[in-house]
């Protein structure tokens, strides 16, 4: 009884917080609607754009820099507001016409900036969460030319894109919003930009850790769900020792995390402790497996064959996490759980898709 009463109260409150958080983003969009000319027709009216990335994971940023390159190849200008998270990501680019640090309680600087390089079109791509309420108040605030975005539930948008596959890959509203701009395409690829320190740091690593092939292993996603058990990454460094004379496995992940595995002749921990330290030795990898859609959507940019493991998980009834935020690309094998726990999963069938990963690439050679 109590544990029913404990569950129906963490439902209350769930639904609680969502009604206060659609009450809160209607009485923002219609605000700023009714403070704002609404700009219809198709005439953009600038070729600049401005997209916020705020609130937002370090995958999120990998999957939309390919939307990003695209839409400079096609001569648009492209501005990205980041906050702390993954500001550090967008540094490394040399094709933004600007980048700007989102920080909640110092919107003055931003806002400064965003004045000086109007007019703009201020594209925002992000889901219905909290970060809604950050943007619709940048929009309020900064009063672009024009703004643009995925949803008709606000009034807020001058334009919203027709999203033609709601359940399918997130890359294909990108697409969607690429076709909207005049550019047609059917896929993008990926981008990570590593620094050269980053890069020669990793290389050295690998360099004195093995003269092997590597696979990279993340046995921790960003939340629990995502974690592998002990005892399966016990099992799994374990059954690499078969493959010893041809392979070495590095572990990626929070040093914080990963310090209790232990190293062995052919596992060793990585000791870089950088995000782009970690894609460099992803991107010389010989095989990824990973919980960790990060990591995935780096697999991804640079096309490495991928074991990626998802727990069940369901976003906004009927659309499916693996579907939404998978793979997506040829080389990628997708474990797609019942249950909602990595760790309650059976580890023997991915021990089975490393031997098949593996011996097919020794046949091949």
């Amino acid at each position: 009884m109590i544990k029913w009463l404990r569950k129906a109260n963490r439902s209350k409150n769930y639904y609680l917080k969502r009604a206060k958080l659609k009450l809160k983003l209607n009485l923002l969009s219609e605000i700023t609607a009714r403070s704002r000319a609404n700009k219809t027709g198709s005439d953009l009216g600038t070729n600049h754009l401005v997209i916020p990335f705020i609130a937002k994971g370090i995958g999120d940023a990998v999957v939309i820099g390919g939307v990003i390159n695209t839409l400079v190849k096609h001569n648009y200008r492209v501005s990205v507001i980041a906050d702390k998270r993954t500001y550090f990501l967008f540094k490394e680019w040399d094709n933004l016409d600007g980048l700007y640090l989102y920080e909640a309680n110092n919107k003055a600087p931003l806002l400064s900036a965003l004045n000086e390089i109007s007019p703009f079109i201020f594209i925002d791509s992000h889901e219905v969460t909290h970060s809604n309420i950050d943007t619709f108040n940048l929009i309020r605030l900064s009063k672009p030319y024009k703004t643009i975005g995925f949803t008709s539930k606000y009034r807020i948008y001058d334009e919203v894109i027709k999203i033609k596959k709601p359940l399918a890959h997130i890359s294909t509203r990108y697409i969607d919003l690429l076709e909207r701009l005049g550019i047609s395409v059917t896929d993008y690829d990926y981008s990570v930009i590593i620094p050269d320190e980053d890069a020669n740091a990793a290389r050295e690593f690998i360099k004195k850790t093995t003269n092997k092939k590597i696979v990279s292993f993340i046995p921790y996603g960003s939340v629990s769900e995502r974690f592998f058990s002990a005892s399966q990454i016990e099992a799994i460094t374990n059954h690499m020792a078969k493959y010893a004379n041809s392979y070495h496995m590095i572990i990626l992940g929070e040093q914080h995390k990963i310090a209790t595995i232990p190293d062995s002749e052919n596992v060793t921990k990585n000791t870089t402790p950088s995000f782009f330290s970690a894609a460099q030795i992803i991107k010389d990898s010989a095989l990824v497996i990973s919980p960790d859609t990060s990591f995935v959507h780096v697999s991804r940019a640079f096309q490495n064959k991928l074991i990626c493991v998802y727990p069940l998980k369901i976003l906004v009834a009927p659309a499916d996490n693996a579907d939404v935020w998978g793979p997506n690309y040829k080389l990628a094998i997708q474990v797609r759980l019942k249950e909602r726990r990595v760790m309650d999963a059976d580890i023997r069938p991915i021990l089975s898709l490393i031997d098949e990963q593996l011996n097919d690439a020794a046949v091949k050679e």
